[in-house]
C-alpha cells in the first residue's frame, strides 16, 4: 500500500509589485509582527507541553531518569517528553530540547523578559539567547539579569545583553571570575614568529598576551609614536607606522641606562646622550602612558558587601573583580573613574562648536550608546552631534548637554545627509523621522515605533 503525505498548500504570496515605499515598510512591519507571534506561539506550545508532562514519581531506572532542560528553579520534565514533542513538530530532538529549556527559563527564571516577548516588544530569538546565556546562573543571578533587561528592554542591544550576562556571572559567581582571571594570567606570554625561509620577506609577527592595562598602556605608546612619525613627515599608513614605532621604542630602550631610574644612582660614566635618551623615554611614558578607566559599580554593593566578593564592569571591557581593579589602581598611570549617576545640567553651555572634555563625558555617560534607534554602538567611539545644527552666526549657548548626542559615524552621516532627522525632546530622549514617514521615539529605557508621519 502506498501512502501519500498530506501537505498544506503554502499561502498565496502577496502582490508586492507597485507598492509605494510606505506600503512596503508597513508590510515589512506586519511580517515582523506575524513572525514574532509565530515564535511566541511555538514557545507557548513547548511550555504547555513541558507542564503537561511533569515528573510524577522519579524512576529508579537510569534509563527513565527525568530531564531538567532548564536552569535552577525550573521543573523537571518526564523522560523522553521533548523527543515526542520533536516528532510532532518535525524538528530534531536537540532543537525541541533547547526550545523547552529556553521557555522554562523564560517562564520561571526570566518572567519580566517573558512578558515583553509575549507582548511582542522583544523578539523571541533575543529572549532565547538570554535564557541560554544565563542557564548556568543561580535563580538569583537570573532574576538580576531579568530586572536589568526589563528596565531597558526596548533599547538593549546584543552586545549590551552579553555585558549584562557577563556581569551577572561575575557578581553571583565571583569565585568563577577569580579563577578565570588566574587562568588567563597563566597564558601571559610574548612570542615572535618568523615565516619559513622560503616565505621570508623581512616581515615577522609579534604576539602578546598580558595584563589589560599593561598592554593598553603599551599600545597607546605605540600609537603616540606612530602619530609622532607622521608629524615628522612619515607618509606610510598608520598600520605601517605603528609597526615601525615598535622599533623606535626598542631603540629608545636600548639606549636607556636603567640604573639611572634607581633613586640616588647616577653613574659618572653616563653620557649626555644616555641621559637625553632616558629623559625622552620617561617623557613618552608620562605623556602617553596614562590610562583612564570607567568602572560601573553599585554604590549599595560598595557600602554593604564584602570587598572580596565585589565586582564591577569596566566600560568597553567587561566585568572585573574589585581585587583586580585595586591591582590596576596600584599603577600610577591608571585612573579609575566611578560612574554612579549622571545628571544633565542644561544651564551649562559654551559658545564654541566643540564641547569641553567634561561636557563630552557627561553626554557619553548619559546616553552610553549611539542614539539612533536600536543601534547599540558604544558612545565612547561615537561622534558628538549637535541635535540642532550649530550655527557660527547663531545665538550663544548652542553647545550644551541638551543639544548634544552621540552618533556613530554611519548614523551621523545619515543625519547629515538628511536620510534621517531627529530632535532632542529632553536630555537623552530623541524623536527620529525617517524615509516614508517613519517616526521613532528613543528614550533612556525604550525604543517606541510611533508609525508613519506622527509627531509629539
Amino acid at each position: 500500500m502506498t501512502t501519500t503525505a498530506s501537505t498544506t498548500p503554502p499561502p498565496a504570496r502577496p502582490v508586492l509589485d507597485g507598492l509605494s515605499s510606505s506600503e512596503l515598510l508597513a508590510h515589512a512591519g506586519e511580517m515582523e509582527r506575524l513572525s514574532r507571534q509565530v515564535e511566541v506561539a511555538r514557545l507557548e506550545v513547548a511550555l504547555e507541553w513541558a507542564i503537561a508532562h511533569p515528573v510524577v514519581e522519579e524512576s529508579t531506572s537510569v534509563l527513565e531518569s527525568p530531564d531538567r532542560p532548564g536552569g535552577a528553579g525550573t521543573p523537571l520534565v518526564a523522560a523522553f517528553a521533548t523527543d515526542t514533542l520533536a516528532a510532532g513538530m518535525g524538528i530534531a530532538p536537540a532543537s525541541a530540547a533547547r526550545l523547552v529549556a529556553d521557555v522554562l527559563d523564560l517562564s520561571f527564571r526570566l518572567p519580566l523578559l517573558w512578558d515583553h516577548i509575549r507582548a511582542l516588544r522583544v523578539p523571541a530569538a533575543r529572549g532565547r539567547r538570554v535564557a541560554a546565556a544565563t542557564r548556568h546562573l543561580s535563580a538569583e543571578g537570573a532574576g538580576w539579569v531579568d530586572r536589568q533587561i526589563a528596565a531597558v528592554s526596548g533599547r538593549v542591544s546584543t552586545a549590551q545583553l552579553d555585558r549584562l550576562v557577563a556581569h551577572a556571572t561575575a557578581q553571583f559567581d565571583p569565585d568563577a571570575l577569580k579563577d578565570a582571571e588566574e587562568k588567563a594570567r597563566s597564558t601571559w606570554d610574548v612570542e615572535l614568529h618568523h615565516p619559513t625561509p622560503g616565505e621570508f620577506a623581512g616581515t615577522s609577527t609579534l604576539t602578546a598576551r598580558g595584563d589589560t592595562m599593561d598592554l593598553k598602556g603599551f599600545y597607546d605608546l605605540v600609537c603616540a609614536e606612530a602619530d609622532a612619525l607622521a608629524v615628522l613627515g612619515d607618509t606610510d599608513t598608520l598600520g605601517q607606522r605603528k609597526a615601525k614605532a615598535l622599533g623606535v621604542i626598542a631603540a629608545h630602550q636600548a639606549t636607556l641606562d636603567l640604573t639611572s631610574l634607581i633613586p640616588g644612582h647616577r653613574p659618572d660614566d653616563q653620557t649626555e646622550e644616555d641621559r637625553a635618551a632616558a629623559a625622552r623615554a620617561r617623557a613618552l611614558v608620562r605623556s602617553n602612558g596614562r590610562i583612564k578607566l570607567y568602572l560601573h559599580a553599585s554604590l549599595a554593593d560598595l557600602l554593604t558587601q564584602d570587598a572580596a566578593e565585589l565586582v564591577g564592569t569596566v566600560e568597553n571591557l567587561g566585568p572585573a573583580t574589585i581585587a583586580k581593579v585595586k591591582d590596576w589602581v596600584g599603577h600610577s598611570r591608571v585612573t579609575i573613574t566611578p560612574v554612579l549617576h549622571v545628571a544633565a545640567d542644561d544651564t551649562w553651555s559654551v559658545d564654541r562648536h566643540d564641547p569641553p572634555p567634561r561636557m563630552a563625558e557627561t553626554v557619553r555617560l548619559r546616553d552610553e550608546t549611539c542614539v539612533f534607534p536600536r543601534c547599540g554602538r558604544h558612545a565612547r567611539g561615537s561622534d558628538l552631534d549637535h541635535t540642532t545644527p550649530y550655527d557660527d552666526t547663531g545665538p550663544p549657548g548652542q553647545t550644551r548637554p541638551s543639544n548634544l548626542a552621540p552618533l556613530c559615524r554611519r548614523h551621523h552621516r545619515a543625519k547629515t545627509t538628511s536620510a534621517w532627522t531627529y530632535e532632542q525632546l529632553d536630555p537623552g530622549t530623541y524623536l527620529w523621522h525617517g524615509h516614508a514617514g517613519l517616526t521613532i521615539l528613543v528614550t533612556p529605557d525604550d525604543v517606541i515605533d510611533l508609525g508613519h508621519g506622527m509627531s509629539l
